[in-house]
């Protein structure tokens, strides 16, 4: 897809036998995007093609191989001079892969477990075939070095850098406290990033006076870092570095949340993606196709509205998608409103659907759960899971609301 304006600082990167130009710094996954790959990756079992539809590592939508190194989420790698990136999984080519044949030998799905179950030596022989098809990427030619690994103490320690950790993190730092904030991304922001290119709205000011923070280091960020998990009072933090235990006197987790998934037919074609993903991408100056429909589901917003004002010509529909048509990319979606069932001619579909809380940390710190038709939210009367240990955002449910996410961070750190 064309870019809306071209690369201020180009890199070129090599994708297959293809030369692609980037930004430099930009996730490698929006550069292929933008270079009309839409389709990156294929589907172990069946090779069905692939695409982009988170950009937070949660898909496997931008797998490959980079620079030799399979399995990689492109989406969460900065293109640089010379980057080789490579289609894995596949015999034959990116667009041609002769394995997706299986999908039309066998319509109606396939259990490869009992297929020639009692004919003598053929079970064996399609096992150790199926074992191969379905790999993901051969090993790295070299063994990478062992990393270090540490031990080390802080005073707050925000996990996650979206609206409601970048708040609490200037509450804690306003008060004199020395915070130091972690975020797997490429650039901190979360969610806020697709709300801020919107236009003017209410989030800059908290945009604007977290920029200024981090400019001046009375808040600490730390970029491609994952809390992988919590044992007790520890947090077990993993970079490009190394590992490190991590020891916070106050720790808040404020992961956010989950696209969410809706179930229709076709939902895996390339060129369907979160409306959040769509305006991350647009922060790129990259948008996903040239015809774009945003569905907005029940219960979703605001980022597929959001990123129609931020891109001219983006149709919004209020409704849910019941089929789309298309195979490498996406060409038509039906869509159930109110009206009735509609068909859009598009080459790319913008779900807005009610997100899941991303539970899984603040379940290791000891929080109490509670299911609703999002998912499984975190339980924290005033944000506190125990003492030292507290949950903001959309965790814990709080509305993705400018007044409600500066309440909450000024109540968890008035607590403490």
């Amino acid at each position: 897809m064309p870019r809306v304006h071209p690369p201020g600082d180009p890199v070129t990167l090599h994708f297959d036998d293809e030369e692609v130009i980037a930004h430099r710094g930009e996730p490698a996954a929006v550069a292929l995007v933008a270079a009309g790959h839409v389709g990156v990756a294929r589907s172990p079992k069946f090779h069905r093609p692939r695409g982009p539809a988170c950009l937070r590592a949660a898909c496997d939508g931008c797998l490959a191989r980079v620079d030799g190194i399979p399995n990689v989420m492109t989406c969460r790698v900065p293109a640089e001079e010379g980057m080789r990136i490579d289609t894995q999984n596949v015999v034959g080519s990116s667009t041609t892969d002769l394995l997706r044949a299986t999908d039309w030998f066998f319509p109606d799905g396939m259990n490869h477990h009992e297929l020639f179950v009692g004919v003598p030596g053929a079970h064996r022989v399609l096992q150790a075939l199926a074992r191969r098809v379905a790999g993901l990427g051969k090993l790295p030619k070299e063994p990478r070095g062992p990393r270090r690994a540490t031990r080390r103490r802080v005073d707050v320690l925000v996990v996650g850098s979206g609206p409601g950790g970048m708040a609490v993190a200037l509450e804690f730092s306003r008060r004199g406290r020395s915070v130091e904030v972690v975020d797997d991304d490429l650039h901190w922001g979360g969610g806020l990033r697709g709300l801020v290119a919107a236009g003017s709205t209410p989030w800059d000011a908290l945009w604007s006076a977290f920029r200024d923070s981090v400019a001046a280091s009375r808040v600490t960020v730390r970029l491609r870092t994952t809390a992988a998990a919590i044992y007790r009072g520890d947090v077990l933090v993993a970079s490009e570095s190394g590992v490190e235990v991590v020891t916070a006197r106050t720790l808040v987790l404020a992961p956010g949340a989950h696209d969410g998934v809706l179930g229709f037919e076709g939902n895996d074609v390339p060129g369907i993606m979160s409306a959040r993903a769509a305006g991350w991408m647009a922060t790129y100056g990259v948008v996903p196709g040239k015809r774009s429909i945003v569905a907005v589901a029940d219960g979703g917003g605001p980022f597929g509205e959001a990123f129609a004002r931020s891109v001219p010509g983006t149709v919004v529909v209020r409704g849910t998608p019941v089929r789309v048509r298309g195979s490498s990319r996406i060409k038509e979606v039906s869509i159930a409103t109110d009206e009735g069932e509609q068909q859009f001619a598009c080459d790319a579909l913008l779900v807005d659907a009610p997100r899941a809380p991303a539970y899984e940390l603040c379940a290791q710190a000891g929080a109490d759960l509670v299911h609703d038709r999002r998912g499984y939210t975190v339980l924290a009367p005033g944000g506190k899971i125990r003492d030292g240990v507290f949950a903001v955002g959309e965790v814990v449910g709080t509305p993705l609301e400018f007044e409600s996410v500066l309440r909450e961070a000024a109540v968890v750190a008035e607590s403490e």
